[in-house]
């Protein structure tokens, strides 16, 4: 297979998996850089031209404008645009070829065109990063790398080292869109912790010695009530952290205000030391949030000041042994003794 048939194969791979995974702005980046090999590969001037000036102007656009629905106006506007102009490529009069392409170079300061086209991806792909700096979606971080490979294969023109740009493109887009999948699947976006569903996951493949903990956020919901749910969302990120830091165990968020521990091999000795120091660190933490609306039940125009808060945690734990041998049991087990903890007074570790 040659290094072109790879590069057409794998972006093609690409764009399907976006779709599938409907990743719409990766969808349309891949199918502008597909078009833009193909006709490399060609290797006619006005399919090779309109490669270069032409389909670069798309690629910051599609940067630029937000994350389209599959069926909306700004992907029929795409379609739209790609059809007119590679008609024009294909078989327009020349003249209108023409003026369309000292138009296109007339933008980029009359570059040659592979310099360009090259300058042009380059900005798509700080437009990405952009986006990154302020999202922090993975799926726009791999944009910035397939579209940088992207800009490299401009430059290189048709040849050999373009293709393989092409193809490390294509090959970039299909890890992010992989990973960014499963960060949708397995991670919680709030907490940054796995999710219910990896936990599930987790606890299925478990065997041996292993120890559980369920772990409640004690008085949420009177402090969502005082603080409103934005400073909620602080202190389970806070908390979030300082299980993943100091609970030695796998952190988990559960749902709602609930995380659980996984303790695995030769941690099981040290669950319940490890759950104290998670606790205290806990405890330790002092958390800016947005004070107190003076206005119960509206939001105040005028930005409220921070205060800092403390919160505690309440822990229970389970470890396999005689009478719960499966996880089911274990954690079953490790929430009862979490009731116990809260009916103690909470801000306590309580072994089942």
């Amino acid at each position: 297979m040659s290094t072109a048939l790879a590069a057409h194969t794998l972006l093609a791979v690409a764009a399907l998996l976006a779709l599938g995974f409907h990743r719409n702005r990766a969808l349309q980046l891949l199918l502008l850089l597909l078009l833009a090999a193909l006709a490399l590969a060609d290797g006619r001037p006005r399919l090779v031209e309109a490669a270069l000036r032409f389909i670069p102007l798309l690629l910051v656009a599609c940067a630029l404008l937000p994350e389209p629905r599959l069926l909306s106006r700004r992907h029929l506007a795409l379609l739209l645009a790609i059809g007119v102009l590679g008609g024009i490529a294909w078989a327009g009069p020349a003249h209108v070829h023409r003026g369309l392409a000292d138009a296109a170079a007339w933008l980029v300061f009359d570059l040659p065109a592979p310099r360009g086209a090259s300058l042009l991806a380059g900005l798509a792909a700080g437009l990405c990063l952009l986006r990154w700096t302020f999202t922090g979606r993975p799926m726009e971080f791999g944009l910035v790398a397939v579209l940088a490979l992207g800009a490299a294969a401009f430059g290189f023109g048709g040849s050999a080292a373009g293709d393989i740009a092409f193809a490390a493109a294509a090959g970039t887009a299909i890890l992010s869109v992989l990973y960014a999948s499963y960060r949708m699947a397995f991670i919680d976006p709030l907490s940054g912790l796995p999710n219910r569903r990896a936990l599930d996951e987790t606890l299925g493949r478990l065997s041996g010695g292993f120890a559980l903990a369920m772990v409640d956020v004690d008085h949420f919901k009177q402090f969502n009530d005082t603080y409103g749910h934005d400073a909620g969302d602080l202190v389970l990120r806070a908390v979030g952290r300082a299980l993943r830091r100091h609970g030695g165990g796998r952190a988990h968020r559960y749902g709602g205000e609930e995380f659980c521990l996984v303790f695995e091999g030769g941690r099981v000795k040290q669950a319940a030391a490890a759950c104290e120091a998670a606790r205290e660190a806990v405890q330790a933490l002092r958390i800016a949030v947005p004070a107190p609306s003076p206005k119960r039940g509206k939001i105040s125009a005028i930005k409220r000041p921070e205060v800092e808060v403390s919160v505690t945690i309440s822990i229970g734990l389970a470890t396999r042994g005689e009478g719960r041998r499966g996880t089911s049991e274990v954690l079953k087990a490790a929430d009862q003794a979490l009731y116990r903890a809260k009916g103690k007074g909470r801000n306590r570790v309580v072994e089942a």
